[in-house]
């Protein structure tokens, strides 16, 4: 927690507006002591939770078909990559406020806050979410790679674009809008190429799992469709309210993204290598599947 000062050396709002290097609302408002202690358990719960579902994910692999190891195990590296990123964002949150006065506000002059941290974990972990997919999906390896590609290139450049938007967060929103289009442009070129993934994978998912992809593609839509609502939110206005809900928004869209996807990928593939007839995925489910023949080879041992 940031230390108690009592001297005037911290910048109010109405200064720090003036500053241009202020890209971010979070570095403009005063916020009770409740507003602070809330956005700091937003972000301690958020990188909490992804450390907590490392080890589960790398045991989760075992029991898995060979060919659908590597979906937790990137699960497990997202897991750690968006944890680093969410801890120095609760560090970096830390820093930027001083308590004064009975209010924290903003430590502009040594300590600037800034969401683009969040961006550049993105950059690292959302090619990887899609490389699950396309694994999860148990299309052959050269169509894994293909497909892996088609979707990471318009996902970075959402957030490249999206990036460069944010930092006119403050002032003239012209800026922020120009480029939030051309993001939500890339935006729906992605959520085009998952559909197609989907609809790749559909073709050799047993027959009983085919609902799967389908609720992922809602649930893909849902989900990743709250990192705009977030992006576009400083417009309602430079106020504590708005700073807070913007990190409850990224919070809970990383959680949903990155962990609930992990887990409910994790759940697929194991039930697919069961019903292909892994026997230690039959083994693992509970219940295990009564007749997990849909054409496959048969229950097998692991080698």
């Amino acid at each position: 927690m940031a230390a108690p000062i009592t001297d005037n050396t911290v910048i109010d709002a109405p200064i720090a507006q003036a500053d241009t290097a202020i890209t971010s609302i979070e570095n403009l408002v005063t916020l009770t002591s409740q507003q602070y202690q809330l956005g700091a358990l937003i972000l301690m719960v958020s990188y909490g939770a992804f450390f907590a579902f490392i080890l589960f994910f790398l045991m989760s692999a075992q029991s898995l078909a060979p060919r659908y190891r590597l979906v937790p195990i990137l699960s497990a590296v997202v897991m750690a990559s968006a944890g680093l990123s969410l801890l120095q964002e609760f560090s970096l949150w830390e820093r930027s406020y001083a308590f004064v006065d009975g209010v924290y506000r903003p430590q502009v002059e040594s300590e600037i806050f800034s969401n683009a941290y969040r961006f550049g974990n993105w950059t690292i972990t959302v090619p990887i979410l899609l490389t699950q997919l396309a694994i999860a999906m148990g299309l052959r390896q050269s169509d894994v790679q293909r497909r892996s590609w088609r979707m990471a290139v318009p996902g970075v450049l959402m957030i490249w674009t999206g990036l460069y938007g944010q930092f006119g967060a403050v002032g003239d929103f012209s800026h922020l809008n120009l480029w939030g289009v051309i993001s939500s442009i890339f935006f729906l070129w992605l959520i085009l190429e998952v559909r197609q993934t989907l609809i790749a994978g559909m073709n050799n998912t047993p027959d009983i799992l085919k609902p799967w992809p389908n609720n992922l593609w809602w649930f893909f839509l849902a989900t990743w469709g709250l990192y705009p609502l977030a992006y576009a939110l400083p417009q309602l206005g430079t106020t504590a309210e708005i700073v807070v809900a913007r990190q409850g928004i990224y919070a809970l869209a990383d959680i949903m993204t990155k962990l609930v996807f992990g887990l409910i990928l994790a759940r697929f593939v194991l039930r697919r290598s069961a019903f292909e007839g892994y026997m230690p995925a039959a083994d693992a489910m509970a219940p295990a599947p009564e007749k997990p023949n849909t054409g496959g080879p048969g229950l097998r041992r692991a080698p």
